[in-house]
Parts: structure tokens; sequence; C-alpha cells
């Protein structure tokens, strides 16, 4: 039972809001996006590709699935429904579930099978071809025990603890540890840095460099195990566990892992965290570190990874929160670690959130289906199991593959099963690639719950608005008529005393507040407006100007100058939200079919439309980071 969620039946079953930003829609996306990607024949194996550029579009099962990939499901499953209070698909979850719980009876790990049911099951993309036996990515099974962890808060079964203590037990006999630092081995069987069930460790070298392995990931891959072995500490006070991320930390921060592409000097880029290759994994790894040293009070590595972070935004567009091949995920990633050194005091990143929040992550979700039923129909005929496919299929375009295995594709409904899905890139900023990632699409719709609940947080008896987004919570109501106009309005009910972080946008001189219709003064601490002292009925209108502007901004490359240089591309905005492109012709030269970007004009209206939406209130939200 979900324990969670309560809608109080004194409260209005459903309210009006702005037709604004949608959450919560989002996340209601987002679980048909996860469970429309799964194979219920299979084990309820992820598909890993969904192309969707041919007639018909198709679905295509990968090696490395199940415990690279599907981890992150159980991770995105209870957030979405715990935001949303969304009950589609359950038989699907329930399903999954009871797939994971078997696979990891045996010894706590999750493992990709070697099985005539998949043929798949190494050398497509991953490890050895020869080498085919069940294997485990230890990356996966520290994404294993967090969503273990969100779904002990969410359903109270307290099978899940016990589970996470099995898990984490062998995580730790597995560590290679030598002195102050560890790490696994990568060894070649199935993903990078995989234990081989059979033939167990065949050496333990050290990765010689940040680009390590098939996915040149190193830092991802021996960061993951951090954040779900802190939980366990956090949950079970074994400081084994909080030892053995500290030695982890100290493996993955050694300086051969970082420095910048270019550096003035690369020693000292390499302390300042300094990065470039896999934008995701190396964000995810940051995200590991930053995890243990809130738990371990390391100011050190705190301030490691906020320059991290700094030096992240520094290589994307700051209006729009990308760069020219942005990976889907990889916005979840930056709002995850926005909204936690934020919270955490060690920076304040709440604009650098609202801006992926409203134009990368959003944008990232696939959710038009007429526009991707066009981009099928403009590509050509492909039928299934065919010798050849969309562009975007690595099989074919890497030659991994002479010809499809036995049920390795899917054309079944693909279309509407897509929706909620992440586009596995933002390209040049202006289109969707053609194509998903389900581990862009189990890892960026967590960032909807993410900024979610850092929208309002509360302490006591004050309760903070961090991001004017529309938000139903137990201590007060946010209704934001961004970007229509600058309007939002607070509806107090439990708080004594409110905070609204106040936009670096918006001119504080040019704030007008009212409470309950009589204008009223804040307090200012910083951008932080202050209201004390507040009866529970209270409703605070905050107005201000909001300005609509053009703006040309160059779209950089954390890797490399694209052929053509830094793109530049003359953007629309209202605030800190993109309504649109004003050169809309293609980049490609002529009308294309990819999905565009910021396809927004009903934005630009000057008054938000008002629309019924559920009164979903929820008393205690999963905990999504250690503390």
């Amino acid at each position: 039972m979900d324990k969670s969620v309560s809608t109080p039946n004194n409260e209005a079953q459903s309210a009006q809001m702005p037709a604004s930003l949608d959450l919560l829609e989002h996340a209601r996306l987002g679980i048909n996006g996860l469970a429309g990607s799964v194979n219920p024949d299979l084990d309820y194996e992820p598909y890993f590709l969904t192309c969707l550029g041919t007639q018909p579009p198709y679905m295509v099962h990968w090696s490395s699935m199940i415990s690279g990939v599907l981890p992150k499901y159980l991770e995105a499953f209870p957030l979405l429904r715990c935001m949303s209070g969304c009950d589609d698909y359950r038989d699907i979850e329930q399903g999954l579930l009871a797939a994971v719980r078997a696979n990891i009876a045996e010894d706590g790990l999750i493992y990709d099978r070697a099985t005539p049911r998949r043929p798949w099951n190494v050398g497509v993309g991953y490890g050895r071809k020869s080498w085919n036996e069940d294997y485990s990515c230890l990356a996966g099974d520290g994404r294993l025990l967090v969503g273990m962890d969100f779904y002990a808060q969410w359903t109270g079964d307290d099978f899940w603890p016990r589970q996470m203590k099995r898990t984490a037990e062998r995580m730790l006999e597995l560590a290679i540890v030598k002195g102050d630092y560890a790490y696994y081995p990568n060894v070649g069987c199935g993903n990078d840095f995989s234990y081989p069930r059979q033939s167990g460790w065949t050496h333990t070298n050290e990765p010689a460099s940040a680009q390590e392995g098939a996915e040149g990931a190193t830092t991802f891959y021996l960061g993951q195990p951090i954040r779900g072995l802190i939980r366990w500490f956090v949950r079970s006070g074994d400081e084994r566990f909080l030892d053995l991320c500290r030695k982890f930390a100290n493996f993955i921060t050694l300086p051969k892992y970082w420095g910048g592409v270019v550096e003035q000097e690369p020693a000292y880029g390499a302390t300042r965290a300094h990065f470039w290759g896999h934008f995701h994994g190396t964000l995810a790894a940051l995200r590991s570190l930053l995890e243990y040293a809130l738990a371990a009070e390391d100011y050190r590595l705190q301030s490691f990874v906020r320059d991290g972070y700094e030096w992240a935004w520094q290589q994307l567009c700051p209006r729009l929160g990308l760069d020219t091949n942005l990976e889907g995920c990889t916005t979840a990633d930056l709002v995850a670690l926005g909204v936690q050194l934020s919270l955490a005091g060690i920076g304040d990143f709440w604009d650098q959130v609202d801006v992926l929040a409203r134009n990368s992550l959003a944008e990232a979700q696939v959710t038009d289906r007429q526009a991707i039923r066009r981009l099928s129909e403009a590509g050509p005929l492909r039928p299934q199991d065919s010798l050849w496919g969309a562009p975007q299929d690595f099989r074919f375009s890497s030659s991994l593959l002479r010809a499809p295995m036995p049920g390795m594709e899917t054309t079944a409904n693909v279309l509407e099963r897509a929706i909620g899905g992440f586009a596995c890139t933002l390209v040049n900023g202006r289109y969707q690639s053609p194509f998903e990632m389900q581990c862009c699409t189990a890892n960026g719709n967590q960032g909807f719950y993410y900024v979610w609940d850092a929208i309002v947080k509360a302490s006591g008896e004050t309760a903070t608005v961090n991001l004017l987004l529309n938000r139903f919570s137990p201590w007060l109501d946010v209704e934001s008529h961004l970007p229509y106009c600058g309007k939002v309005i607070i509806r107090n009910k439990r708080a004594r005393h409110i905070q609204v972080r106040i936009p670096g946008w918006v001119r504080l001189s040019a704030l007008r507040c009212t409470l309950n219709g009589a204008p009223v003064a804040p307090s200012w601490s910083g951008r932080l407006a202050g209201f004390y002292d507040l009866p529970h009925e209270a409703q605070l209108t905050l107005e201000f100007p909001i300005q609509e502007e053009s703006i040309e901004l160059l779209i950089p490359c954390l890797n490399a100058r694209q052929y053509r240089g830094v793109l530049r591309a003359t953007y629309q905005f209202k605030g800190s939200t993109c309504t649109g492109v004003v050169e809309d012709e293609s980049i490609f030269g002529s009308e294309h079919p990819w999905v565009r970007l910021y396809q927004r004009a009903p934005y630009r209206q000057p008054t938000a439309p008002l629309v019924e939406k559920p009164y979903h209130v929820v008393e205690k939200p999963i905990q999504w980071y250690p503390g």
C-alpha cells in the first residue's frame, strides 16, 4: 500500500490551475514511457532503442539492459507515482518488481542472463562476443539499492530494506580495496565494469583513464555504487559502507580522471572537477560524490562537486540549459545537482534549475503524438527484422550485427508506447533526436520529481517556495501564471511563515505583493521575500513585469567544435521560458521531419487559461537524496 499520499476529505478533489508547465502531466506521461518500453514476455526487460524514423517505427532489445538499466526503472516508478498519483500500468509495474525479486534472489545482485531467449546478452555494444555468461553491472546494482530505498519509503514493505542489506554486503565483498581507495575492475564480460557470475574477477587491474570501456565513462560506472551504498549506510548506520564510499570517492577523484579538453594548467583543472567526454556519465559521478560528501560532511568534496557543476554549466547555453547534442537524461542530472547543492547551502542555483525545468527537461520528453507520427510517415518503409535499420540504429550504423537476432525487435504499438519516453539527445537547440534510448527515459523522467519536490520545502513553521511553478503541498499551494504573465498566487494552509525566492530576472523594485487583497511589504534576505505570522487562510499574490525579448544565442559543445563551429539561432523568451525560435528555417536547408523544440506560441498570450487538475497532495514525499 502506498503510504505517502493523502488527499484530505475536506479538500476539493480537483482545482483550477493555470495551463503553464504541468510537472504532474509530465510524470503521468513518464509512467506511460516506462511501462511501454518493457517486454512482459521477457521478464520485463526494457527495450533499448525506440527508432521513430521508419514505417513502421520499431523497438530494439540490447545487451546489458537488465543489470545496467532496469534498476533505474525501480527509481523512476515510485517517484512518478508519488508526485502524480497516477495508477496506470500497475500490472506492468508489479510484474517488473516480481521479475527483479526473482533475479536477485541468489546473491543480491541483478544479472543479465545468458539464455537462448536473450541471444543479445553480450557483444551488442559492450563486452566480448565470445564471453557469454551471466553478469551483473555493479553500477546498476548501486542504482538498484537506490530503487529499493525508494520502494521501502513508498510502500513500507520491509522486504526492501532486508534485500538492500544482502545487495550491499555482496557489493562490499566484490570491491577491490587498495590502501585508501577502492574500485571494481573492467574485465570485459558484458557491460563495462560488470561482474561475471561464473568466472568471477579474472583480473583486478585499475582503469587507466576516464574513457575506459566501451562507453568511455569510468567515473560513472565506479560512482554509481556510492549512491546506493550511502543509502544503506544511512539506513543501517554500518560504518563499513561509509568507509567503502569514501574509498570509492578517493578513487574516482584521482587527477587522471579529470581535466578539460584544453586547460591552461591541466593539473589545476583536475582539482576543480573540469572534465570532457561523457557528459551524463560525469554528472552522474558528481551526483554520487555529492551524496557521499553530504553524508560524511566532507567540505572539500562538496566544493569539488560545486566546481564540477559550475564547469558543466559553462559548457551549456545558459538561457536554454543545453548544448548542441545534449543527452536527454543529462537534463535530470543537472537538475539534481542544482537542487541538492542549493538545498545544502553550497550555492544558489535556483535560476539554473528553473531554466532546466522549463527549457531542456520538459522539451526532452516525447509528448507530441502527431509529431512523431509525421516523423515515422516521412521515413522509409522497413519491415520488422530487415537487414538494415534507421540511421540511429547502432547495430547497423556501427556494424555490430549483420542482421537482427530472433526476438530482438518489435513494431507493436510503438508510437503510443513512445509517449513519455526521452529523446536520446536535443540536437542543435532545435530538434528532438528521432529515437529514444530507455536509459534516458528511466533517468530523465526522474528530473520531474526533483523539480516538483523542490518547489516548496518546509522546516518547522516556515515554508519556502524555491521555484515559481504549480504545486499542491501540505503547507501551501502555488498557482503560477508564468510565463503568460508575472503573477503567482500562494494559498497558505499550515505555514506560519512563508519565504518566496524571487527569480534573478525579476527587478525586485517592480515586485508588488498583496496579502488577502491588501498591499504588503515583504522582509528581504537576498532574493528571499519573507512574510511572517500569517493566518492559515492567507492568500499572497505576487505580481511583476515579465519581459518579452528575442535573443541570438550561441549553442556550444562540450567536447569539440562542430563542423559549422558554435551554432547560432534567435529565440523568443518571456522571463526564463523559451517560447519559440524566431528564424524557424530548418538547419538542414529544407523542411525536416524531426520533432521541433519550443513550439510554444500559446505562452505568448498575456493571460493564462485555467484548466481543471486533480488536487493531489503528498503528505510524505519520497526522500530522493540521503539525509
